[in-house]
């Protein structure tokens, strides 16, 4: 039930309120004043659908969940990568019985029957005529349309619940839920060349000076010191997420590696379908930049896009503002970032794209000039590696488009205490009372995310924004797990509590640029952990090292062009090879 789990956040903007006699008490759930606004408006007189599918979240207790999460998940740790069985993870998230039978009951009373929708237990779905559903919720269904994107969806302004059934349940999806949908829109321009790998002596630590403009596989290669050897592990995996129509197109793949990765001669992907999705026709934008940096950087690791089952790397480039879960539905973010832990005590590194508006969101927005910065989500939630941007080669500097700071709803994790203090010291006074210094601090780690070269329609398009930087990282992690699992070991998994210990010294530091947004400067990257960067790009050489696979010798050896291995990581602070220090 892994894709029940994951992809019910493709559904959050597309899923669609007389009164009820039941003779029991009542509690009403209302929307907010807040989700009251400019954005949504209500269309009198819209044809409504026939059903409403309702989702709904069973409490139950996470914390025995995220104890044995971060126990695999710390190096230190001696059960560290003894990963979860699925049955473990369902065993320790299942709701209480009474919960499941006090749920079922009322539904069956109203003649609805209740599909399992996660694995363990913990939410049901329904479908339920359009009438039946305002009598079962005594609610008021209508149709409101988002005014930005003119989407619309069907919600209501309040609904009750039997006071019985309302103690066992955190959510009804969708209710009262007026949450803008997903956005990544990367900045796309016209692209004339492909960056290809140059010959050069060992000793010279520059990367090809056409990566300065635009980048490729090629020049991610040579910046990261990543081997291009192809993977060869029984079992390694990488899932690339895609949602609203998104394609990735095999024709445009097979050309792009033929000029970007011509030692690649058999780039394939594969593709399983979600609630529905399809994967055919023209590709589009996100798809393609996913698969084809997956596929052009993670040299023979098998690739999957729309995953069904859970991969042992996922990206996803899409994500919302935070801000109107921490306002109207703060239950329902927190039941979506149980779920990554479930995919991370199982051995799946989650990893997500911060956002490209800076301190403003997922999108750039002047609206909230002189107001507070708007976090974005899932990238807050504390059980998945959030990826930033980075730009330049000499130095790597921060993306100003790159999302961080402080989330309004999860509290910040022990893994990461020391390394953000440390920030908000040398943060002082700056930005004061705009973020929630308490709150978990996001991204985690950063790689270039300016002028990635893709193909779409036989065309060379340059693509900004993290939804690069997300697949890149995560193609780093499958290298790192294929020397695992050829070594006999397990896969990383949860990759935070490493990353924050022993892998702070492999990774570079970005101490340079900000994430300007809401009228302010945003925050600035600075040594050791920053809210533009996180701990800095990777070193694929040391954190080869660092996990416990051995370096792989000449780096990038018989990478295209014949480009011999660096011998030291991206100087980005005016000194080789120095890496972030803070923790």
């Amino acid at each position: 039930m892994f894709a029940t789990a994951l992809f019910f956040l493709s559904i959050l903007p597309l899923a669609l309120g007389r009164h009820s006699s039941h003779p029991t008490t009542l509690v009403t759930r209302s929307a907010p004043q807040a989700s009251k606004n400019s954005q949504f408006f209500h269309r009198g007189g819209a044809l409504q659908p026939a059903f409403i599918h309702f989702t709904l979240g069973l409490k139950s207790d996470s914390s025995a969940l995220v104890k044995s999460l971060l126990d695999v998940s710390d190096p230190a740790s001696p059960n560290y990568r003894q990963h979860l069985s699925k049955d473990e993870v369902d065993q320790l998230t299942a709701p209480a019985p009474e919960a499941v039978q006090t749920v079922t009951n009322w539904l069956q009373k109203n003649n609805i029957t209740a599909e399992t929708y996660s694995s363990s237990g913990d939410m049901l779905r329904i479908q339920v005529p359009f009438e039946q559903a305002n009598a079962l919720l005594n609610a008021n269904f209508s149709t409101y349309v988002h005014a930005p994107t003119n989407t619309t969806m069907v919600r209501t302004l309040a609904y009750s619940l039997p006071a019985d059934v309302s103690e066992h349940v955190t959510f009804v999806y969708p209710t009262t839920q007026f949450i803008p949908p997903p956005t990544r829109k990367p900045q796309v321009s016209v692209a004339n060349r492909i960056p290809l790998s140059t010959k050069r002596s060992a000793s010279k630590r520059a990367v090809n000076s056409q990566c300065a403009q635009s980048i490729s596989p090629a020049c991610l290669i040579e910046l990261y010191n990543l081997p291009t050897t192809p993977a060869s592990a029984a079992g390694n995996s990488l899932g690339v997420s895609a949602f609203d129509n998104e394609i990735a197109n095999p024709d445009d793949l097979k050309d792009f590696l033929s000029q970007a990765r011509p030692d690649i001669t058999n780039g394939t992907f594969s593709v399983q379908s979600v609630d529905g999705g399809s994967d055919e026709g023209q590709g589009t934008t996100e798809a393609n930049l996913g698969i084809q940096y997956t596929v052009g950087v993670a040299t023979n690791v098998p690739t999957t896009l729309i995953t069904e089952n859970p991969p042992l790397v996922l990206t996803t480039s899409f994500g919302f503002n935070e801000e109107p879960f921490a306002e109207q539905a703060p239950e329902l973010a927190e039941t979506l970032c149980n779920a990554y832990a479930k995919l991370g005590a199982r051995g799946t590194s989650v990893l997500f794209a911060s956002g490209d508006g800076g301190v403003s969101g997922a999108q750039s927005d002047p609206s909230c000039d002189g107001a507070a910065f708007i976090p974005t989500f899932p990238a807050t939630c504390p059980y998945i590696t959030a990826v930033g941007s980075t730009q330049g080669i000499n130095p790597e500097t921060a993306a100003p488009f790159s999302a961080g700071g402080f989330s309004n709803i999860f509290a910040r994790p022990d893994y990461q205490s020391s390394a953000v203090e440390a920030y908000l010291e040398q943060l002082g006074n700056t930005n004061g009372g705009l973020f929630n210094t308490s709150g978990r601090g996001y991204p985690d780690v950063s790689t270039q995310g300016v002028q990635f070269v893709i193909e779409v329609g036989g065309k060379l398009q340059g693509v900004d924004g993290t939804s690069a930087s997300s697949p890149t990282f995560a193609s780093v992690i499958a290298l790192l797990n294929d020397q695992l699992l050829n070594a006999g070991q397990k896969q990383l998994g949860f990759l935070n509590p490493l990353l924050y210990s022993k892998g702070v010294a492999a990774l570079n530091d970005i101490t340079s640029g900000s994430n300007p947004g809401c009228g302010t400067q945003g925050f600035p990257a600075a040594t050791g952990w920053d809210a533009v960067t996180g701990l800095g790009t990777p070193d694929f050489q040391k954190l080869s090292g660092v996990v416990g696979g051995g370096a792989v010798g000449g780096g990038n050896e018989g990478s295209p062009g014949g480009a011999p291995a660096r011998q030291n990581s991206t100087d980005t602070s005016g000194q080789a090879g120095a890496g972030a220090q803070k923790n």
